[in-house]
């Protein structure tokens, strides 16, 4: 057993259970992109039971997969628990590549018959659509024996050793000292990587607030000005805090050493005895809040010299407009220049969230440069010409599936596969494409906002510094 994982679903319950079900990840078979369709058709023309068992491993457990749907909600309005968690969505994955579709299918249904036969309604299906076979169990959140609610059935410590027990059992990869919530490896893997996450956003918001703060009462004001929630709680042992682009809340523990509730409070001790002592002055702390980290070398870099930078890669003499615009943006998200080292801490906690978005952010910037948009009024004709042209792609494509059907030798139909296969990737692509204008036509007028803000919080810093120059001059002139 790989990964073991459940989770509560509190919204439509067929949906959940027709993915767990669904004929294209639990088909035996492979089918090209070309043959796709007409395997929607056998699958749509054998509906008896006996037949869908012989391609599909999918079984019910105390309900029939076929009206699993109807069975979970008779029983939550027998018990009148119809609100809340609707069911639970779990999977068991194997490391193994050589075991067997039934194999796995039969440790799926050995596993959901332990842990929640003798109380629950479950679907057991094996996925077979990716490199690891795997396993997937939707159970329903209320018993049909005693109408009671599932809560110790739903916890990880209690059925993640049945599932190891059960491989062992089969001969298969067991997970030594397996440990909860790994969802943030990836996390890890890419701030190795220099891209920003959730959480390295929020070690640049909790820096930031730590810098300006000489107390815990500011702390905490200056991450509600940042947007974020929190418990900062001085009577919990630990601190938490739910990152940017997330809905769960992260012990600080683990974003670092730095983060844990005595260091923190360390960190603006620190702060308030340097002030006290004179060694730290007002344009120190505010130099300190953009300071860029000591690995980084000190670097000047201008719009304009960005904007040249841009211009040259692009082969373009100006840009204006929404073009301007988002070259702009992504200059103050600190990505432009490409050769710029990533600093989150340098970047605006106003915009400071787009960070998670830079993929698409860069997309559209590369759609609106390559095609010299600058008004929304052209980005609606480039929008509508699009449109066109999957018109024109989805009518040629229809054809050549319409050809498929005719009686032509196979190596002509191999032929019209490619091309099939070849449309569907230009769709792919002009589709992608619309909905980056739609977005953009979104967006645009809340980032003109966001640089507002921006430029309007800059200024009030160097005059906050020139003031304080100012005065120093006038106390060295008086003397």
């Amino acid at each position: 057993m790989a990964v073991s994982k459940l989770w509560p679903v509190n919204t439509n319950l067929g949906y959940v259970i027709d993915y767990a079900a669904n004929p294209e990840k639990t088909d035996s078979r492979k089918y090209s992109a070309g043959e796709f369709q007409a395997l929607q058709d056998v699958l749509r023309y054998a509906e008896n039971e006996e037949k869908t068992e012989q391609l599909l491993f999918v079984q019910g457990i105390n309900c029939s997969p076929a009206c699993a749907r109807d069975q979970f909600i008779a029983v939550k309005k027998r018990y009148k628990k119809t609100d809340g968690i609707q069911a639970y969505h779990g999977y068991l994955s194997f490391k193994e590549q050589d075991i067997t579709p039934e194999e796995a299918m039969q440790i799926g249904i050995e596993f959901a018959q332990e842990v929640w036969g003798k109380r629950f309604q479950v679907v057991v299906s094996t996925h077979l659509n990716t490199q690891h076979l795997h396993c997937h169990f939707v159970v329903n959140s209320v018993s049909f024996r005693d109408g009671l609610r599932a809560h110790d059935e739903t916890s990880w410590f209690r059925f993640a050793p049945v599932a190891d027990r059960i491989c062992k059992e089969h001969g298969l990869h067991v997970i030594r000292d397996a440990e909860r919530n790994q969802s943030a490896g990836h996390y890890k893997k890419a701030e190795a990587e220099g891209k920003p996450t959730p959480w390295s956003l929020a070690r640049a918001a909790i820096d930031e607030a730590i810098d300006k703060s000489q107390s815990y009462d500011q702390l905490v004001s200056e991450l509600k000005k940042m947007g974020y929630s929190f418990d900062f709680n001085l009577k919990h042992k630990y601190w938490t805090i739910i990152p940017k682009g997330s809905v769960k809340s992260v012990r600080l523990y683990r974003l670092g050493n730095d983060y844990t509730p005595d260091s923190i409070l360390r960190r603006i001790e620190e702060n308030r005895t340097m002030t006290i002592s004179g060694k730290l002055s007002t344009r120190q702390r505010l130099r300190s809040m953009q300071a860029k980290p000591e690995s980084q070398p000190a670097r000047t870099v201008t719009y304009r010299r960005t904007k040249k930078t841009i211009q040259k890669m692009l082969g373009y003499k100006k840009h204006s407009g929404l073009s301007g615009l988002y070259l702009h943006y992504m200059y103050k998200l600190g990505k432009l220049p490409v050769s710029k080292p990533y600093v989150p801490s340098k970047v605006d906690y106003r915009i400071r969230d787009d960070l998670l978005k830079l993929e698409s952010l860069a997309e559209q910037t590369r759609l609106l440069c390559n095609n010299n948009i600058s008004t929304i009024t052209e980005l609606l004709e480039y929008e509508d010409a699009e449109n066109k042209k999957i018109s024109e792609l989805s009518e040629q494509r229809q054809m050549l599936r319409n050809k498929l059907r005719r009686n032509i030798p196979e190596t002509e139909k191999e032929v019209v596969r490619k091309d099939i296969d070849n449309i569907t990737q230009k769709l792919k692509q002009l589709r992608k494409e619309i909905k980056s204008c739609d977005e953009i036509a979104e967006r645009s007028g809340m980032m003109q906002e966001r640089l507002r803000e921006v430029r309007e919080r800059e200024a009030q810093q160097r005059k906050e510094v020139n003031d304080h120059g100012y005065k120093q001059r006038q106390r060295r002139s008086d003397c």
